[in-house]
């Protein structure tokens, strides 16, 4: 029953964020007080596009019993995370779907149990380094055009190189390089760039021991 309505909540919510982005691209800069006067609309919009297209997977996915605890983790992350970013990508238009979204990544947490918190626990680098990546789009939702595409970028290199289950070295150092170096460079004067690569090294080099090796992060 829980996995049943997280997959009805996740899929109404992630049609409305498609929506939603939508309108910010369209109409972000017509109805400021409805998509949150954002500086670059258009970039954002999109980004909410594709945040939604996540959490349909996600919502998709949320139905099937047979999932093991890591996967089960990952589908609660694609269904609340997605809502709780576009809270600063579109503004007023994301607060009915992100209420959606993570009542139903809220679903899946309570079917997985302790399971999902051990899986989460066991991948914590992962999770540390794509909430970095989220932290990136963050970011986006109050730059200019040109800060704003590096961060959209950037944040999907980081999750890309969080998710990916066997990465070798050199892709994921290319990711974590790619997530990093374009908002440190065109962000030079901010702090949070900087500390965002910083952070980033580390956790990077703590999840290549796990999948070359196989070892638990």
């Amino acid at each position: 029953m829980r996995r049943a309505w997280a997959a009805r909540l996740g899929t109404a919510g992630a049609l409305l964020l498609a929506v939603a982005g939508v309108v910010q691209v369209a109409f972000g800069r017509a109805v400021p007080a409805w998509t949150g006067a954002k500086a670059a609309p258009v970039p954002l919009g999109l980004l909410t596009v594709a945040l939604a297209a996540l959490a349909m997977l996600a919502a998709g996915r949320a139905r099937r019993p047979d999932d093991p605890p890591g996967l089960r983790a990952a589908v609660a992350l694609g269904l609340a995370g997605p809502g709780l970013l576009c809270l600063s990508t579109v503004g007023v238009l994301a607060w009915l779907p992100a209420a959606l979204l993570v009542a139903a990544g809220a679903l899946v947490v309570a079917d997985g149990g302790r399971a999902l918190v051990t899986a989460v626990a066991a991948h914590r680098y992962r999770v540390l380094l794509g909430a970095l990546g989220c932290c990136q789009w963050l970011m986006a939702a109050a730059a200019a055009p040109v800060p704003t595409v590096a961060a959209v970028v950037g944040g999907a290199a980081l999750l890309t190189a969080a998710c990916l289950p066997h990465p070798g070295p050199a892709v994921l150092t290319g990711l974590v390089a790619l997530g990093v170096v374009p908002l440190a460079v065109v962000g030079w004067a901010g702090i949070v760039p900087l500390v965002v690569a910083v952070a980033a090294v580390p956790l990077a080099a703590a999840i290549r021991p796990m999948v070359v090796t196989g070892g638990r992060s």
